[in-house]
């Protein structure tokens, strides 16, 4: 570092004592009181922002292993935003692709994930929109219009369930899929899907209509399942309706000309 200014190389080392206060020596001139104040702000904005994001994981965790958790994501991600409401981004992307331990419980990443996708959900930009009243026969002869801050999401764990009372050990057999939404009044919504609505769903947000869709449901799950997929997938569509997560429906080839 001897092409840089020793100014720069002093903010440096003192930028590196901040992140690793327990493990790094402080430099000379700073005082260690004084330093002590800056370590405890720069902890407590973290904490002030990751605790209000991320309220089950700081529930789920001991005042100790959620202090633990923060001091190393300060310490070893590399935040590549220099805002601060961007703070809860790196911290999933920090669980998900860099922090390996073998002491986390199995599904933080995934929890954080989840946490994190009802905060861009409430947030996201959308215009204002009202749900359109539609018949059984519109859903099924349109393509159904979802609300605009829409997410399909996957997870290996059930991170819907997840509390202080319910910490599971083993992973499920099955996965659990969720639909994510916020509705006309600005609420945000998460609904628990089985693998058949979670691939309905996908396929009337590809553009096909809700009879097309059904058709092609039953097709992918065999000929025994065709007549419960058509009885079944109608009672979808209207509950998806009733509960604001689809908001209209198109004629198909307006859907088509529009491509």
């Amino acid at each position: 570092m001897s092409h840089i200014p020793e100014f720069q190389q002093q903010q440096r080392r003192f930028l590196h004592y901040l992140r690793r206060p327990q493990s790094s020596a402080l430099p000379e001139g700073f005082a260690p009181e004084r330093a002590a104040v800056y370590v405890g702000l720069l902890y407590n904005k973290f904490n002030e922002s990751l605790s209000t994001c991320f309220p089950i994981i700081r529930k789920i965790l001991s005042r100790e292993d959620w202090r633990a958790l923060l001091l190393d994501f300060i310490a070893e991600h590399r935040c590549l935003t220099p805002y601060y409401r961007r703070i809860p981004d790196e911290f999933v992307q920090y669980l998900r692709e860099e922090r390996h331990r073998s002491g986390d419980l199995p599904f933080l990443a995934e929890l954080a994930h989840y946490e994190w996708m009802e905060l861009q959900l409430s947030i996201s930009d959308a215009e204002p929109f009202a749900v359109e009243p539609l018949t059984g026969e519109q859903l099924l002869a349109g393509v159904p219009v979802f609300a605009p801050v829409m997410q399909l999401l996957h997870y290996r764990w059930p991170v819907q369930a997840i509390s202080p009372a319910f910490l599971p050990t083993e992973l499920p057999q099955t996965a659990s899929w969720l639909l994510g939404f916020r509705d006309a009044g600005d609420r945000v919504h998460f609904i628990a899907l089985n693998p058949a609505t979670a691939r309905l769903i996908a396929l009337l947000a590809g553009g096909f209509s809700g009879r097309q869709a059904l058709d092609a449901l039953g097709n992918e799950l065999g000929t025994d399942f065709r007549e419960t997929v058509q009885h079944f997938g109608l009672e979808t569509l209207i509950d998806l309706h009733r509960r604001g997560a689809i908001i209209a429906a198109m004629p198909p080839n307006f859907i088509g000309a529009h491509r």
